[in-house]
């Protein structure tokens, strides 16, 4: 793929966003490691596709809608740091919930091979900043 980190990290939140999570892991390495830091009540690190797959589908089934909406992006070499909103109406509600989260991405061949969640913007940035370009 011919396309930047930042269009990537964009495509793959399109993707989540309009139900197509099949079209995002298309965009992710199958030997994918996704982390997802306290306190999220799935936090934890998850491995390739079956797993972070598996993890989306749980994250999906409380919501009848819910879409990802970058706020920011920032890049450092292959990495993207994106402040994104969680948008959603729960299963049954009509009550639009927002949940903020800082999400950093690795693409260094076209794909994502490192994906880390943070609800913590100081615990997010300091991730980040721990990035040296590749």
């Amino acid at each position: 793929m011919s396309e930047s980190p930042e269009q990537l990290t964009r495509l793959a939140y399109k993707r989540y966003s309009a139900g197509e999570v099949t079209g995002m892991l298309e965009l992710f390495d199958p030997a994918v490691e996704v982390f997802v830091a306290p306190p999220n009540f799935e936090s934890g690190t998850y491995h390739g596709h079956e797993e972070y797959g598996a993890l989306l589908e749980r994250w999906g089934a409380v919501w009848d809608e819910m879409r990802v909406e970058p706020r920011s992006l920032e890049t450092a070499g292959r990495w993207v740091l994106a402040w994104v909103e969680y948008i959603g109406l729960g299963t049954g509600s009509s009550v639009e919930v927002t949940q903020p989260s800082w999400e950093l991405s690795h693409w260094p061949e076209g794909l994502c091979t490192r994906y880390e969640v943070y609800w913590d913007q100081a615990e997010g940035l300091a991730a980040f900043a721990g990035r040296t370009p590749r």
